[in-house]
């Protein structure tokens, strides 16, 4: 069992239809819908504002977050939000020139002292992979296995025969939604990794950042409109149409770079 405590503003915002419960009003506590009571229940495990109280012997509080900034994303409430396995994600890097053997193997590395951090990803985990060479933030993909040592040698190797790879501590993946990337420096982005300054862009993310990371990638590329649509439909009977169709990232990274080249064309 967990209490906290939630910001009127948070709460108004994701349960705007439901009268605050007052002792004066003779209703000292109020129901709420199945899907509002999702929404109250996601804000408040995904806002820095929450403060929450840990049962322990000792019945100790854990000091709430003083943190001013706004909370993690969470799109518009009459959109679901992207599913997402309760566990803790990662961030994996790469560049221009691994991308595309990472993406084509579906594995991704880590050198080895990260072998400690990367112990937090288990089978279903989701995973983004950060191209720092372009400074974009690709996802959503899915761990499929538990991490290993070695699991493809040669991974990231120019040697064929190798024995260890470059980024020895591997995970299997699956792409578990595939979108436009979004921007290292987008605003949003970096509100929800704000507490990761200082500890590098690489490494293990929390449940409540990877949710909000999913669902602003979702949100972009048109994926909870088109899920709020298909239950929509499901539930009139009514066709269901295509899902949008988006490019794969070696498109959108090639597509960028001949709109940065455009560009240096014209300031010549």
């Amino acid at each position: 069992m967990r209490t906290f405590e939630l910001p009127y503003s948070t709460f108004s915002i994701t349960a705007r239809s439901i009268p605050f419960p007052t002792a004066a009003a003779g209703k000292p506590c109020v129901e709420l819908p199945p899907e509002q009571g999702d929404w109250v229940l996601s804000a408040a495990f995904n806002t820095p504002r929450a403060t929450v109280f840990e049962p322990t012997a000792e019945n100790a509080e854990i000091t709430p977050a003083t943190d001013p900034l706004s909370p993690l994303f969470f799109p518009a409430p009459s959109l679901p939000l992207w599913p997402v396995p309760p566990l803790p994600g990662f961030i994996f890097g790469c560049n221009t020139i691994t991308m595309g053997e990472a993406l084509g193997r579906g594995l991704f590395g880590l050198p080895q002292h990260m072998s400690r951090a990367a112990s937090s990803i288990s089978p279903g985990s989701s995973i983004y992979l950060l191209n720092i060479s372009d400074g974009l933030l690709f996802g959503v993909f899915e761990a499929v296995g538990k991490v290993g040592t070695n699991l493809e040698p040669t991974l990231f190797s120019k040697n064929p025969k190798a024995t260890t790879s470059p980024f020895p501590v591997q995970v299997r993946v699956r792409v578990a939604l595939e979108c436009a990337p979004v921007e290292e420096g987008d605003p949003v982005l970096s509100q929800i990794l704000r507490d990761r300054q200082g500890k590098g862009k690489i490494g293990p993310i929390s449940h409540s950042q990877s949710a909000a990371i999913a669902n602003l990638i979702a949100s972009r590329c048109g994926a909870l409109t088109y899920m709020s649509q298909l239950k929509e439909a499901a539930a009139m009977g009514k066709p269901i149409t295509e899902p949008p169709i988006t490019l794969p990232p070696d498109t959108l990274i090639q597509m960028k770079m001949q709109e940065e080249q455009a560009k240096m064309q014209m300031r010549r």
